[in-house]
């Protein structure tokens, strides 16, 4: 018997039995219609499982009764029917009960039922492609450090320190090249296993589609257009219903030098169409970047260390892009030769600090050489840096923070790039080094509330690499309020840990 109960944001599986051939999965089919009680509607693809085995899947957003019906070419498989009733997620999958993640507040991120996310990220590109025990130890490992977003490629890499030739590829190979039509069900079944662990660490998957580093060495890079269709069509029919999904089209899209960029974007738009679940949405450069205003574009994942170097860079591209913006490789943290790859923990640490107060997001990357000859951005395992922890600990302000996000409040003329909501709460970085004393300063925004005398506020001393969170000893009010900024006169400056690492979180005090 089909299960009658599904859990709220969780994937919910309908099982048909197709036609005695199986229907190529460069086809479609069957379509299947869920709607709620309420009226609301959403259509998703459904794919083929082996055999005789059809499957479509939904993460129903909504509590209460839903029916579905489906249309297909196939007799089998058209004018199937049935209900199901979706109720709230059981405790244990509460990780994950939030929802898809989405554009909030603009800039920011949130999930389905309104739960802010502030991503912490991190890059394994073959992790999927690994033998045990390393997929398991990567998880954990992420897990244990408290990163929250793992991007990875489905299709292998090849090319530098790529030691491990995967046994398991997504297609049927043939005489004349990858048969999209017949993808791998084990690859599958293996992929959709480990998005729904990630999901249940609480780590989003964000899913790089196609791949740049195929080198010649696969051949996976030489997909027709056609076939890319195809194979996007079946990648989101049997990841869609997760909730931890992103969506990212290539890893350094531009050097795939024979791809103009309008096919990028017939790619994207194709995405965006078929996804009911309307998962975030990006592509990822190496130097030239994409036009992250194209409509289906949701986010902005760059690539960019260098600015992550100093404050009010980054926040640039949020005036370019007016989306949210996400440094997802500003340079790694380990020790190989590469000039990408030798930041030390302090100055992946600050670049991430520097990137929050740019009022962006950033992903972290290792790229220790491992004792395969690898590095753990390639094949993944135990994350062995500095940073990760630390990374861990700037999730948790983050996590902790009363305000949908932090975003510039003076970008044109603040040399302190103070970040916040105007009069509720702010963040000052105060970098790698802090003076002896801060003399208790605010700018004013350009839009929202208005600082005024009297306002009240609480300092809490933030030592970004001791991981310490210290608050300070007396409240600060405000006594002078000019056009641009407001200042507590009556207030002996801060004294700080003068050297170390330290950020300042300005909160005002309930009236």
């Amino acid at each position: 018997m089909p299960q009658q109960t599904a859990h709220v944001n969780q994937p919910y599986e309908i099982e048909l039995v197709g036609p005695e051939h199986a229907i190529r999965a460069d086809q479609v089919p069957f379509q299947a219609a869920f709607t709620h009680e309420s009226g609301r509607s959403m259509t998703v693809l459904g794919f083929w499982d082996g055999e005789r085995r059809y499957l479509a899947r939904i993460a129903p957003p909504l509590n209460g009764r839903w029916t579905w019906r489906t249309t297909s070419d196939a007799a089998e498989l058209d004018d199937q029917s049935g209900e199901f009733t979706a109720v709230p997620a059981e405790p244990d999958e509460s990780r994950a009960a939030h929802g898809v993640v989405r554009v909030n507040s603009r800039f920011h991120f949130a999930h389905e039922d309104g739960t802010p996310f502030r991503p912490v990220g991190a890059t394994v590109y073959n992790w999927i492609h690994q033998d045990e025990p390393l997929r398991t130890e990567t998880v954990a490992s992420l897990s244990e450090a408290g990163l929250n977003k793992l991007r990875f490629m489905v299709f292998p890499q090849a090319g530098g320190y790529v030691e491990h030739v995967p046994e398991l590829m997504p297609f049927e190979k043939t005489a004349d090249g990858w048969d999209v039509g017949r993808p791998s069900i084990e690859f599958f079944r293996r992929l959709d296993s480990l998005v729904a662990d990630l999901g249940n660490h609480g780590i989003e998957a964000d899913v790089l589609i196609f791949d740049a580093y195929d080198r010649g060495v696969f051949g996976l890079n030489e997909l027709t257009e056609e076939q890319d269709a195809a194979y996007l069509r079946y990648l989101v029919a049997r990841l869609g219903a997760y909730p931890n999904v992103w969506w990212s089209l290539c890893n350094e899209f531009d050097q795939m030098t024979d791809r103009p960029a309008e096919r990028w974007t017939r790619a994207g738009e194709l995405l965006a169409e078929i996804d009911a679940h309307d998962h975030l949405r990006s592509i990822h450069n190496w130097i030239e970047l994409y036009d992250y205003n194209q409509p289906w574009v949701t986010h902005a994942s760059i690539q960019n260390g260098f600015a992550t170097e100093a404050l009010g860079r980054a926040s640039l591209y949020r005036d370019v892009y007016g989306k949210p913006v996400v440094l997802d490789e500003i340079k790694y943290e380990g020790d190989c030769p590469e000039r990408w790859g030798q930041l030390s923990g302090q100055e992946l640490v600050d670049r991430f600090w520097i990137t929050t107060s740019s009022g962006c997001y950033a992903s972290h990357g290792e790229s220790f050489v491992t004792e395969s000859g690898s590095l753990h951005i390639v094949e993944g395992g135990r994350l062995r840096g500095e940073s990760p922890v630390r990374l861990g600990f700037l999730r948790e302000v983050l996590e902790g923070l009363n305000v949908p996000g932090l975003d510039p409040i003076d970008k044109w003329d603040d040399p302190a790039c103070v970040v916040g909501t105007p009069r509720e709460q702010y963040l000052v970085y105060l970098g790698r080094e802090a003076p002896a004393e801060w003399t208790f300063r605010l700018p004013q925004g350009h839009s929202g509330d208005r600082l005024e005398v009297g306002d009240d506020f609480a300092v809490e001393i933030i030592d970004t690499w001791n991981m310490t969170r210290t608050p300070a000893p007396e409240t600060f009010t405000l006594t002078e309020v000019q056009r641009n900024d407001a200042y507590a006169t009556d207030n002996a400056p801060l004294s700080l840990p003068e050297g170390e690492a330290i950020a300042l979180l300005i909160t005002r005090a309930a009236a």
